[in-house]
């Protein structure tokens, strides 16, 4: 039976049938899913995250999913605090703790740990925002490269949300992200831990893969969802994380003119392509992952084995 003390996670880049196999995993094992996503976090965020629908929510719970409104921020600080909390509520039940998603961020929070960074204010995200209509985003990069260069290098020179958020951090506090690094502090050991890495050989495949997700989702009312947060929270724009989210930054920016419906589509493909490609960066340069192609056709038994094995389970 499994260990009180061992973990299971599923990483990967969106698209690659994450949610799925997690389902599969917990009609086989004793198990209990906590969500790895920043958008799903999110109440109202739905077909734009990909959440399950209500029925399956009941059949699959999934902790730390419908946890913030979309006008409040949340950060890989505070993941940490409920993923431990969720984790010991997990153990206390007899099951281990299965955790699913593609936010890279969090994951790298459990393993790399950082101090508490300064917590976001309307005023500081109005400051780096104006920042970027004023000055452009290849500007801001090269400052957070001349303020922070060791972040800078970590990530893309396109990824808005980070280099405002750093940007951020350096105008609350006067240091850079890095600074609060516990650079003294050894990374978690990944004992007691099985990481299953979803790595696509095919990439037209997970591109096509995108594409279909992304009719799926306009077709399932996507814009409308949109429109009925912004009734529920009139003063969200673009300065929230939440609208920077994938999908719902572009149908902000159709709803208010700033792009045509007829390139609404191509937008959000392109935008979670590069998601995609950013996750699968992150993945690359994590340690002890088990690689596998989410598109091999025994991947459902490929990864029940490997939990079986793990959890020491008949």
């Amino acid at each position: 039976m499994a260990s009180t003390k061992q973990e299971v996670f599923i990483l990967g880049p969106t698209a690659t049938g994450k949610t799925e196999l997690a389902m599969d995993c917990l009609r086989n094992f004793p198990l209990e899913i906590i969500s790895v996503d920043s958008a799903q976090i999110y109440r109202h965020f739905d077909i734009g995250s990909a959440k399950l629908s209500r029925d399956d929510q009941i059949k699959y719970p999934h902790r730390l999913i419908d946890i913030i409104d979309p006008n409040q921020t949340y950060s890989a600080a505070q993941f940490i605090n409920d993923y431990k909390k969720h984790k010991n509520e997990i153990y206390a039940n007899g099951n281990s703790p299965l955790l699913v998603g593609g936010t890279m961020m969090y994951f790298n929070a459990i393993f790399n740990p950082m101090n508490d960074l300064p917590a976001s204010t309307p005023e500081s995200r109005a400051y780096v925002n104006n920042l970027l209509l004023e000055e452009g985003l290849q500007t801001l990069y090269e400052k957070l490269s001349n303020v922070d260069s060791v972040y800078a290098k970590k990530i893309n020179a396109s990824d808005t949300q980070r280099i405002l958020r750093a940007l951020e951090v350096f105008h609350l506090s006067g240091h850079p992200i890095t600074f609060f690094h516990k650079n003294h502090t050894q990374p978690k050991e990944n004992k007691g831990i099985l990481k299953l890495a979803l790595l696509p050989n095919d990439r037209v495949r997970l591109h096509e893969r995108i594409a279909l997700r992304v009719d799926r989702m306009l077709d399932d009312n996507f814009i409308e969802e949109v429109k009925n947060i912004l009734k529920l929270y009139p003063d969200l724009d673009n300065s929230y994380p939440s609208i920077r989210c994938v999908g719902y930054k572009q149908i902000f920016l159709y709803l208010k003119n700033e792009i045509t419906k007829t390139d609404l589509k191509d937008k959000i493909i392109f935008a979670t392509r590069q998601l995609a490609k950013r996750q699968i960066t992150w993945l690359r340069q994590m340690q002890q992952l088990e690689v596998i192609d989410p598109f091999d056709k025994n991947i459902k038994n490929i990864i029940k084995n490997k939990v079986a094995r793990f959890l020491d389970y008949k």
